[in-house]
């Protein structure tokens, strides 16, 4: 299988040896850093790797990957790595496991943990408006821990309400199906990939990775978390501290816009008005 990892770096210089530094464990046979015009040294550092580096203006996430996939049409899989990651080699051969078992999966991707040993959101079920507004009203945080706790654990009323799913992060020992897992760290299959037309440029930032996941499964590709694998990540931002920048509110409504109902659409238009 032939791989092509793909970092996309904006001012990440502090960051790039985190994630540059763990490839050289992995079975890859290509790199590729594109760098959106950053004003520190991260081309530099980049570079002193021996990676193949390509320059952009500031063209976002999505682009900046399409651009680097273009380099390597031929790659069996792409391998998307954000700059304050990094993954083991006993955590990436589960995800190259998981496209070799089944061909139909387009993309695997890794649980997420932060440095406090936390593990964060790396999957999830269809985005919902309901999930969007309460997050940014901030219900969630009125919500005692126990009852979280009890929440994200109950089996009847998580078949009934998907969105309750973000209340679990814990790890599971299995590979399961989703309908969306995070771009932060996420090995694609290439002819899945190529066949949707990658990464949707109509996207800056945040919610790229969703529609990704959303048109793999339209077109008949699986999407997979994978329990066995673990990638750490280093930015410990809380989900609602996310869900409280502009860019985020500004990739929620292109993707509502583009996927959802009209109703969706319009709960999306006065969420992004929304002050911060």
């Amino acid at each position: 299988m032939k791989i092509a990892a793909i970092i996309v770096s904006y001012n990440s210089a502090r960051e790039l040896p985190l994630s540059l530094g763990c490839l050289a464990a992995l079975p890859v046979d290509h790199v590729v850093v594109v760098d959106n015009s950053s004003t520190d040294d991260s081309v530099e550092v980049a570079k002193s790797f021996g990676y193949q580096v390509i320059s952009l203006p500031n063209v976002g996430f999505g682009k900046a990957i399409n651009a680097a996939a273009d380099t390597i049409p031929d790659a069996d899989a792409y391998f998307l790595l954000n700059p304050d990651c990094h993954i083991t080699a006993e955590s990436f051969g589960p995800l190259m496991e998981t496209l070799r078992a089944d061909p139909k999966v387009g993309v695997a991707a890794p649980l997420m943990r932060y440095p406090d040993g936390r593990f964060g959101i790396s999957s999830g079920p269809a985005p919902s408006m309901a999930k969007e507004w309460l997050a940014a009203l901030k219900v969630d945080h009125l919500v005692p821990r126990g009852l979280k706790r009890y929440l994200a654990t109950a089996a009847p009323l998580r078949k009934k309400f998907k969105m309750l799913e973000y209340l679990d992060a814990q790890p599971a020992a299995q590979v399961r199906e989703a309908d969306w897992v995070s771009g932060f760290c996420m090995l694609v299959r290439g002819d899945a990939f190529r066949s949707i037309g990658g990464f949707d440029p109509g996207f800056f930032l945040y919610f790229e990775d969703v529609d990704l996941c959303t048109r793999l499964l339209a077109g008949g590709w699986g999407v997979a978390s994978v329990g066995m694998s673990v990638a750490e990540h280093k930015e410990s931002s809380s989900t609602a501290a996310v869900g409280k920048s502009n860019l985020y509110r500004a990739g929620m409504y292109v993707y509502f816009t583009k996927h959802g109902t009209r109703g969706q659409q319009l709960l999306a238009s006065a969420l992004r008005r929304l002050p911060i």
